[in-house]
């Protein structure tokens, strides 16, 4: 009877030294959800090593990661077989994963993107928008590591095939701009939304991790408490609709510019008020000083330049943004900003888990009220723009006048011409800084002596006159109440009328049935009631999607970017 116990105890002494000799093995840092990948060390068949959490053989683990998933109408998501995502498994050493096609990274890690044929179904590719080049930029990678030694990874979406770091702003490979992970068709979820009307979502990506292998006097086992970490990233998530009166909207405001340049045109008309006026306004003065002298003719000229329109037209064409929403005047459209709109600091990452974003009236309502000031601000901008390029156009004027004196032996004759000149801006007239004019004289004739003292009262009265008639003519035909700038600004300011009214119009049908749920972890508070496995969880399995976009009821329901780990058993049945 001794010697049976004798090497019982010299099989647990050996056992010991083994377990002594081996390290423990600390989860990764969760910051950037990226895993080292461990030394694989397995185990000859029908031999007990007991290793220590690193080299252990005792734990089966599980992990996967799924782009897409839920259900959208009566078509199934998980039923999909390019859909099916990556699972891999490691029973106690022997490691099995779904695809075969997977890539092998090492023994336990595997990576499988999103099938080609995937992004080529009409059903993904037209109404849930998945693109082909973002799928090209890595945006819907799934990648899983399950060890033998009770640690399981996964990560899904914009992912780094070895090391399943996730890259939540979809430019970790150098790309300038985020790709778009899926562009969803929203009158396929909401039937009474428009036809045009979509939620871009741009990249998205989450990773879940954990270790259940704890090390008690020396030995390899379970954790009662396992270590797991799970984190998202989503780069933006936009409402986006077609919204035809911003069209009209960018045509009227077209068009009272267009008005404006014909009625500055107009003022300078040889016939015109404007010219008229001022011809009355210099007889006036001439001959309140002509004394003995008589006025002849009073000829006026006006020129007014070309309107420089540098500072309008970018005005009507590319995109007027508050941050949350955007007006597209070139494509007539508008964009919501609901990362912006109703996330936290960092847009919508950072949230805790199972954070609902409701379509609901309160939020539809701040859209309204942001359009609504957006508009108001772009239409006073357009105006200050107008009405600052007309205050810069160029006004010339020149007007002869002709002077008479009755001379003895000769009658009336031709003694003077008075050249009245201005070379400067509209502006100058209607903010008080015109200068004075310049006047020449030219004598017509000799036979009058003592014309330059009848003529020293005239010009005076030209010198200190002139401008007060032209800034009186000028000033009511552009600021007056029917002037040029207040008829372009009435035209500008409404032509957004029935903008706001539109897009709340075509946003309306979204309100109480149309969410989103960030950083969805369904064995957490909150989490969405649903039959969809990617909202359902096992026991000892930490599980964690992305996004999860839903319809009232779940007659619709999409989750982006599930990832998993788990569960973790320790020393497993074996497989029949």
């Amino acid at each position: 009877m001794r010697v049976p116990t004798l090497r019982r105890q010299a099989a647990a002494g050996t056992s010991a030294i083994i377990v002594a000799a081996a390290a423990f093995l600390s989860l990764s840092s969760g910051t950037d959800a990226a895993w080292t990948d461990d030394e694989y060390v397995g185990t000859a068949a029908g031999v007990m090593i007991a290793g220590n959490c690193s080299t252990t053989p005792l734990f089966r683990t599980e992990s996967a990661a799924r782009q897409l998933s839920g259900l959208l109408g009566a078509d199934e998501l998980d039923s999909l077989a390019a859909l099916q995502g990556l699972s891999v498994e490691n029973a106690r050493g022997t490691v099995s994963v779904t695809p075969a096609s997977a890539i092998q990274i090492n023994p336990v890690t595997f990576s499988a993107p999103l099938e080609a044929s995937a992004l080529g179904s009409p059903l993904l590719s037209a109404t849930l928008g998945l693109d082909a080049a973002a799928g090209e930029a890595g945006a819907y990678n799934q990648w899983g590591r399950a060890t033998g030694s009770g640690q399981a990874a996964a990560a899904a979406g914009t992912v780094n095939d070895q090391s399943g770091a996730i890259d939540a702003t979809g430019t970790a490979d150098g790309s300038a701009t985020m790709p778009r992970s899926a562009s969803i068709n929203l009158s396929s979820l909401v039937p009474a939304s428009a036809a045009d009307m979509t939620l871009d979502i741009g990249a998205v990506a989450s990773s879940a991790e954990v270790d259940a292998c704890l090390l008690v006097n020396g030995w390899p086992t379970p954790n009662p408490v396992p270590v797991e970490n799970r984190t998202y990233g989503i780069a933006g998530a936009d409402l986006k609709a077609g919204v035809p009166s911003v069209q009209s909207m960018a045509a009227a405001t077209t068009s009272a510019i267009d008005d404006a340049v014909d009625d500055l045109a107009a003022l300078d008309d040889p016939g015109g008020q404007v010219t008229t006026t001022i011809n009355t306004g210099i007889r006036a003065l001439v001959q309140g000083a002509a004394g003995s002298l008589t006025l002849g003719t009073v000829d006026t000229v006006i020129t007014i330049g070309t309107l420089d329109l540098s500072g309008v037209q970018p005005l009507l064409t590319g995109t007027i943004s508050d941050g949350v929403v955007t007006i597209d005047l070139s494509n007539s459209s508008a964009t919501v900003n609901l990362a912006a709109l109703r996330g936290g600091a960092n847009g919508f990452n950072g949230l805790p888990p199972n954070t609902v974003i409701g379509i609901d009236q309160a939020l539809l309502q701040e859209v309204s009220q942001r359009t609504t000031v957006l508009l108001a601000e772009w239409s006073s901008g357009m105006a200050l723009a107008l009405e600052q390029a007309l205050e810069a156009a160029t006004f010339t004027m020149q007007t002869q006048v002709v002077l008479r004196a009755d001379v003895p032996l000769l009658g009336t004759v031709d003694v003077a011409r008075l050249s009245i000149g201005y070379a400067t801006t509209l502006g100058a007239f209607l903010d008080g800084s015109a200068p004075q004019p310049t006047i020449t004289t030219e004598v017509l004739s000799g036979a009058l002596s003592g014309l330059d003292t009848l003529l020293t009262p005239i010009l005076t009265a030209l010198n200190n006159g002139t401008g007060t008639v032209v800034e009186g003519v000028l000033v009511p035909a552009l600021q007056g109440t029917s002037g040029v700038i207040p008829t372009a600004v009435t035209g500008i300011e409404g032509a957004a009328d029935g903008v706001t009214e539109e897009l709340d119009a075509i946003l309306d049908p979204l309100a109480g049935v149309l969410s989103l749920t960030i950083n969805v972890q369904p064995d957490q508070p909150g989490a969405p009631v649903t039959s969809a496995a990617a909202g359902n969880s096992a026991p000892g399995e930490y599980k964690i999607s992305a996004l999860r976009i839903a319809t009232l009821g779940n007659a619709a329901e999409i989750y982006l970017a599930t990832a998993s780990a788990g569960p973790v058993i320790f020393r497993p049945e074996p497989a029949p």
